[in-house]
């Protein structure tokens, strides 16, 4: 029976920009979620390693009929994945046991670490629903489309698409306006870790925060929100002109841009832990920009210089701070 596995990402450019119509660049991270699904003899059963199972049957479209109420958001994505492959036409009928594992993603004291791990969840599930039900997926597109409809179900029509994208393809990508996704190579020169900022973040408010400051922007808001598509755009150029002075600067653009709409917009995305993050890279001779929704997760820091990024990662582990080492990024997704 099928399983499949996919990582996590971390957004170098473009969070909270991309939702208005700019490009968002990710590089794939390795920690995986997974996916299986064997043949049940009985009902089916959703399995959730460390929370827990529960029992449910197909519906007359496949969708989950529960027969245990989940506990909060537990049985969601596999309805939300469900539902998304029966209106492609690839209801499930067969009894199965789905199990979910997305442990990786969680700190050792059990804080979500802020890399995707719904979305990469999402994939996997997606890939092995797909196949149980005989549905062919060829290529990284098909999946893509799919799993980013049934993501955005999960989240009530939300979300960019980046993480998606990301646990599809891997390595380092640009998702365009159009939905479109751009595989990237990585610019020659540039180096970069990322940093843990201590706590875990919810996404869903923060970008509330944003979407409602961008649908009532005053003059001087649209002017912020502009400079902002703007860096972004700027910084898709500067990556595929493929080396690293150019990246940094566009990067260092935008985190001001960032920054001063989060000031004017009160999003919350530059946190205390990330300002002490910021000071400790900038004496190492790294620029610092928090990735992702911010206020909290994780914070990037790059360099064109080796031995800054070393100077860093040495001080990091001395403040006994949590780091992913930087690279071109991990492979996308992997079904078996």
């Amino acid at each position: 029976m099928p399983e499949a596995d996919a990582p996590g990402k971390l957004v170098i450019c473009g969070e909270y920009a991309v939702l208005a119509g700019a490009p968002a660049i990710a590089v794939a991270v390795d920690v995986r979620a997974r996916a299986r699904a064997t043949a049940a003899a009985g009902p089916c059963r959703l399995v959730l390693p460390g929370a827990g199972s529960w029992e449910f049957d197909w519906d007359a479209d496949g969708r989950p009929r529960w027969r245990d109420v989940p506990d909060a958001g537990q049985g969601a994505l596999l309805d939300a994945v469900a539902a998304t492959l029966a209106e492609a036409g690839s209801g499930l009928r067969q009894p199965l046991a789905v199990e979910l594992d997305t442990r990786s993603f969680h700190s050792a004291g059990g804080d979500k670490l802020g890399l995707g791990s719904s979305s990469a969840l999402t994939v996997a599930l997606t890939a092995v629903l797909a196949a149980a039900a005989g549905r062919q997926l060829p290529g990284s597109e098909a999946l893509f489309q799919l799993a980013h409809a049934a993501h955005r179900r999960l989240q009530s029509g939300g979300g960019s698409g980046i993480d998606v994208a990301a646990a599809v393809y891997g390595g380092v990508l640009a998702l365009l306006p159009d939905a479109r996704v751009e595989v990237l190579g990585w610019p020659s020169g540039l180096h970069w870790l990322a940093a843990w900022s201590g706590r875990g973040a919810p996404t869903q408010p923060l970008v509330r925060r944003f979407m409602t400051y961008r649908e009532g922007a005053s003059p001087a808001g649209g002017a912020l929100l502009e400079r902002l598509r703007a860096a972004a755009d700027a910084t898709l150029a500067a990556w595929r002109h493929g080396t690293a002075v150019p990246v940094l600067a566009a990067l260092a653009d935008y985190r001001q841009a960032l920054e001063e709409l989060d000031a004017d917009a009160g999003i919350g995305i530059a946190t205390p832990a990330h300002r002490q993050l910021a000071a400790l890279a900038a004496d190492a001779g790294c620029l610092y920009k928090t990735s992702g929704a911010g206020g909290g997760d994780f914070g990037l820091l790059l360099s064109d210089d080796p031995a800054a990024i070393g100077r860093a990662a040495r001080r990091l582990a001395e403040a006994g701070v949590m780091t992913i080492t930087g690279g071109a990024g991990v492979g996308g997704v992997a079904r078996g």
